[in-house]
């Protein structure tokens, strides 16, 4: 239960209708709920959401003060428009003093054909040996709305998986075309590019999906762990330890992806600092790896490492392990 009365509360993301007819029944159904209901705990007006020309509601960016009130009232009223939608998704996070009390995914789940091809294709985008038909159900939702941005990014993410690089690129390519503010498209582009050994281009892209995410979203933090490694291929290792040191100091949930690879980001900081000559501090990064590696996924190389950090000539191994 929210007790604070004065809340810092965030949104990010938009809602696609598709056409005038079903546009026009989502500012009806605004209008009433907001009469009957809501009235004045929305935090936002309809002139600041609404895009009567591309059909859309966009929520707008960056934080505002609320009440818990405001908190429930908002959401709901999104919630109820995301089920006239075809496409898009609303992420909200409720917090006070810089605690998340709350987070929301709002995203349509309605029988449209875009709607229930797009949900299947994710899906089978997560089951091992399922990507022939992730492909199949997320080619179908493009077909039924060819604006379909998170489509194409979830396409080209399983394009990804099956080594289809070039199909990737493309797919992300178009998402980006199609909504250039959703973060998720420029990272996975930006993993693309890291496995052509296209460093700045990929530092490139990343870079832009933390501008375009915010902290409290997994993707922030994984883009920057990915920038911080693209910097130590290109041997840039003081703004390597930069980005890095950055993010061993964020502390993660044990389902945030990112716990897992907290281990990396110190084996590459302890690297980075071994290239600086820093040896203390790289062998002290290295130790911390070796404490955060409990539950994760270790390739032998990185197991191996592990193993070494206390034992002799591990500096020299360090500076010659290609991890």
């Amino acid at each position: 239960m929210i007790a604070p009365t004065h809340l810092k509360i965030i949104f990010k993301g938009r809602l696609e209708f598709g056409n005038q007819r079903t546009f026009d029944m989502v500012l009806r159904h605004w209008d009433m709920r907001f009469e009957a209901y809501f009235k004045a705990d929305i935090l936002f007006k309809p002139e600041q959401v609404f895009d009567d020309v591309a059909y859309t509601l966009t929520v707008p960016s960056g934080s505002m003060p609320g009440s818990e009130k405001q908190w429930r009232s908002t959401t709901a009223l999104l919630s109820e428009l995301s089920q006239f939608a075809v496409a898009g998704s609303v992420g909200a996070w409720c917090l006070d003093k810089g605690q998340l009390l709350e987070g929301v995914h709002i995203e349509p789940a309605s029988d449209k054909a875009a709607v229930a091809a797009f949900k299947r294709g994710c899906d089978l985008a997560g089951q091992l040996g399922q990507e022939t038909e992730a492909t199949v159900a997320l080619s179908r939702a493009i077909d039924k709305y060819e604006r379909h941005a998170l489509a194409y990014e979830r396409r080209g993410y399983v394009n990804y998986k099956l080594k289809n690089f070039n199909d990737a690129l493309h797919d992300f390519a178009k998402s980006i075309a199609l909504n250039p503010e959703n973060p998720e498209p420029y990272y996975s582009r930006g993993k693309v590019k890291m496995l052509k050994n296209d460093w700045e281009g990929a530092v490139s892209d990343f870079e832009q999906a933390f501008r375009r995410s915010l902290a409290l979203q997994p993707v922030y933090w994984l883009a920057r762990l990915r920038k911080g490694e693209c910097l130590f291929h290109l041997k840039r290792y003081a703004e390597a330890v930069k980005e890095l040191t950055m993010y061993g100091q964020k502390s993660f949930s044990v389902s945030d992806p990112n716990y897992r690879r907290r281990h990396r980001a110190y084996i590459l900081l302890g690297k980075s600092l071994l290239a600086l000559n820093d040896f203390d501090a790289a062998l002290e990064a290295c130790r911390v790896a070796k404490g955060s590696s409990v539950g994760a996924h270790l390739t032998p190389l990185e197991s191996e490492l592990l193993e070494r950090v206390e034992k002799p000539n591990f500096v020299q191994f360090l500076a010659e392990a290609a991890v």
